[in-house]
């Protein structure tokens, strides 16, 4: 009775032992399963890491990018706004300029007449023409420059002046002809009879041919710009 007691008990050791084993093998493969699972999932974290970090690596590479673009156009369009302003200013200053550097400006009718500023306030601008012609001498001898009516000299100065402001007889008032003060030429303001046209003219003699127009300059106003005539 003891010897069948005995292999009773110790059946019943043998199979909670194998149990036991059995038990542990299941929770070792789902210790493993679990480990498993879990490496998985962490390396699937860290790779959409990974992905989203490059992402917004990109994202910010190229949004640097549009950015740097949209700065380059806007420097290239305010440099152009720049240079096309720059070019309309030089166009319209560049008569002034052209005037107040006492330069040449050419009549697009003749390239020979030039346009320049005087530091007199009352002179609008000053003309010189190089076709101005001598006006012929009916003079013989020393020549002597009056400034008397009906002297040759002195009608002579006035076909002259005329000439140079291209006013006809019946339309110029004399307003002072007289000598420069260099012996020999002389100093003119007049204007048309309207007084719409005011004029300010410089001659000088030709020896042995005759006076020739030097300088015109066209005044703003005729009060205080000539001395009475006699």
């Amino acid at each position: 009775m003891a010897k069948e007691k005995q292999e009773l008990n110790s059946r019943r050791m043998k199979r909670y032992s194998d149990n036991k084993r059995k038990m542990n093998r299941i929770l070792n493969v789902l210790i493993a399963i679990v480990f498993t699972l879990i490496v998985i999932n962490i390396y699937f974290i860290v790779k959409d890491d990974e992905e989203d970090e490059v992402a917004r690596e990109d994202t910010k590479v190229e949004e640097l990018k549009e950015h740097e673009d949209s700065e380059e156009l806007e420097e290239q369009d305010s440099k152009k706004d720049e240079e096309e302003s720059l070019d309309a200013s030089n166009k319209n200053e560049e008569p002034n300029n052209l005037q107040e550097d006492n330069s040449s400006i050419h009549d697009e009718n003749n390239d020979e007449i030039i346009v320049s500023t005087s530091s007199d306030a009352n002179v609008e601008k000053v003309i010189v023409n190089n076709n101005w012609q001598v006006t012929p001498t009916r003079q013989t001898g020393e020549h002597v420059s009056a400034f008397e009516e009906g002297h040759v000299d002195y009608e002579e100065k006035l076909l002259t002046i005329r000439n140079a402001v291209e006013l006809q007889e019946d339309n110029i008032i004399y307003w002072s002809v007289r000598n420069d003060g260099t012996g020999k030429g002389a100093v003119a303001v007049v204007s048309s009879k309207d007084q719409t046209e005011k004029y300010r003219v410089h001659i000088k003699w030709i020896e042995n041919a005759g006076w020739i127009p030097i300088k015109v300059e066209i005044l703003k106003k005729i009060d205080g710009t000539y001395e009475v005539m006699n």
